[in-house]
């Protein structure tokens, strides 16, 4: 009878561990680490060291330590952060209820500046050289120099969101006109405007293609930089934020509290990472990937991002 029982006990164990083998394409769990930051985080930025978080509902920044996710400070801006950008020195916030950007120092978070913007900012990008700010109520574009200066406002579709450079334009999502504007960088010119999913969303360049996640469309489309569209591609439930990272394309599905990693040859979803409730923001810190979860109050660390192995 014990020999039976031994038997039978060990074909269980067995049959379990066979049930628990990795499969290509599952959701991924076991390399995320999610660490508390301040109510309804979108935004997250990485300055070379550190990853910033915004806290839309907390009207705060929290500065997360990359290397093991402590927090480091928390400091106050405007009313409901939405988007941050790092220009070398500074973290740059944009405040959508106050109609203003925040200038904060990346070392001390202290407060340098505050600038007035259009109507609800609420997408923020630097290409290198500027500041451009999306005015999701304005229908605009704001480029400001490091220092500040107003350099131009540009009409573009309506309610813009995101911004992207591929090196001499920049691009923005369009989230009620379900396109894309084409600007040049130098002087602000309107190059085109190109259809994509409904309600665009996210946007990120991997140095040849722009990628655009459609958050009504459950997919991303991939346009060459002409405005030529390359190939839609399905993921998760509301596409929100996105980055090219380690290779990969990565895209934040809001309504499936998944990130989607793509193939950038092909659109291929290579694999799926469980993380927080409402995922947006998404950031690559040269190791890890990190996802902004704004219905769960915090960031999850995806690590490492080029070794993840799938697990049930």
């Amino acid at each position: 009878m014990k020999r039976k029982l031994l038997t039978e006990s060990l074909f269980i164990v067995l049959a379990l561990a066979i049930v628990a083998l990795p499969v290509s394409g599952q959701l991924t769990a076991s390399q995320t680490n999610t660490f508390a930051v301040g109510d309804g985080p979108e935004a997250v930025v990485y300055d070379g060291s550190n990853v910033w978080v915004a806290n839309q509902f907390s009207d705060t920044v929290t500065k997360i330590r990359a290397s093991d996710g402590a927090a480091l400070g928390t400091y106050a801006v405007g009313k409901r952060p939405l988007a941050l950008a790092f220009d070398g020195s500074s973290i740059w916030v944009a405040n959508y209820l106050s109609d203003s950007v925040t200038k904060l120092r990346a070392s001390t978070g202290a407060t340098l500046a505050t600038f007035e913007t259009g109507d609800g900012p609420g997408g923020l990008l630097f290409d290198g050289a500027n500041i451009w700010i999306a005015n999701r109520n304005s229908n605009t574009v704001k480029k400001m120099s490091k220092t500040g200066s107003a350099l131009g406002t540009y009409g573009v579709g309506a309610r813009p969101i995101a911004l992207a450079s591929d090196g001499a334009n920049i691009w923005v999502t369009n989230n009620a006109s379900n396109n894309v504007t084409k600007l040049r960088a130098s002087d602000g010119a309107r190059l085109g405007t190109f259809a994509v999913g409904k309600g665009p969303f996210g946007v990120a360049c991997d140095g040849a293609n722009i990628w655009v996640a459609n958050f009504f469309s459950q997919s991303v489309t991939k346009l060459a930089t002409d405005g030529t569209v390359i190939g839609t591609f399905a993921v998760g439930d509301g596409p929100a934020g996105v980055t090219y990272a380690g290779t990969f394309i990565w895209v934040a599905n809001n309504g499936s509290n998944t990130v989607s990693k793509l193939q950038v040859s092909d659109g291929a979803v290579v694999k799926n990472f469980s993380v927080g409730r409402g995922p947006y923001g998404v950031v690559y810190d040269g190791a890890s990937l990190w996802v902004a979860s704004s219905s769960s109050a915090q960031v999850s660390k995806i690590s490492p991002t080029s070794t993840a192995q799938a697990v049930p």
